[in-house]
């Protein structure tokens, strides 16, 4: 399995690092992203963000069930492995960290980069047109953001594997366990490209 991970805390200027390249909201343990102490869900299936030109290709009326699955399942993974902490090596020990909730904007640029990474064969969080992670969010209208990261993965469609290939990467693991992070998005999408099966997850928290 291929790795690859990216992250910013500055609000704009990206870095990468490690294999291929590498009103705040509440979330409850579901993922499900929450914008009031009551719990009313925002987003879904049914969001207007899913109806804008960027993300209407990729909006879940046009994901198989069977993938849909898989970032469900790659999302409660990671809301597991936050709730208990985890020892990311030379990126320090983190303690348990809120759960984060799945954000449609977030979510879309997850899809939209697995998409193009397997339609058009290559695996870079930087595609061939020269698009970045922060583009891809922005575009999504995830915008005025404090911190936002990256992780990529391919070669596997095992929710289980990918995750554990994640957290055994200083990295990658830092970016799965950072607190700053309140939103998440996870993209899978099986393809022609070489590796055949493309991970993306997106993360991000909004300024205040």
């Amino acid at each position: 399995m291929f790795l690859g991970t990216a992250c910013s805390d500055d609000g704009g200027a990206g870095t990468e690092q490690g294999a291929s390249a590498a009103t705040d909201p509440t979330a409850d343990p579901t993922g499900d992203t929450t914008d009031d102490p009551t719990g009313d869900t925002t987003g879904g299936a049914d969001d207007p963000a899913w109806m804008t030109p960027y993300c209407y290709t990729v909006a879940d009326k046009k994901w198989l069930a069977a993938w849909i699955e898989r970032e469900q399942q790659v999302l409660e993974r990671i809301n597991a492995a936050r709730a208990e902490g985890a020892d990311c090596g030379s990126m320090g020990s983190f303690g348990p960290a809120p759960a984060l909730g799945m954000d449609v904007r977030l979510h879309c640029a997850a899809r939209k980069h697995s998409q193009d990474m397997a339609e058009r064969g290559f695996f870079d969080h930087v595609n061939p047109d020269g698009e970045e992670p922060f583009d891809r969010i922005e575009e999504a209208g995830y915008t005025g953001w404090a911190a936002a990261g990256e992780n990529i993965a391919a070669g596997s469609d095992d929710p289980g594997m990918t995750v554990q290939g994640w957290l055994d990467s200083d990295g990658h693991c830092a970016n799965l366990m950072n607190p700053q992070y309140t939103h998440t998005g996870v993209g899978f999408y099986e393809g022609t490209g070489n590796l055949t099966y493309y991970w993306t997850q997106t993360f991000g928290a909004l300024l205040p």
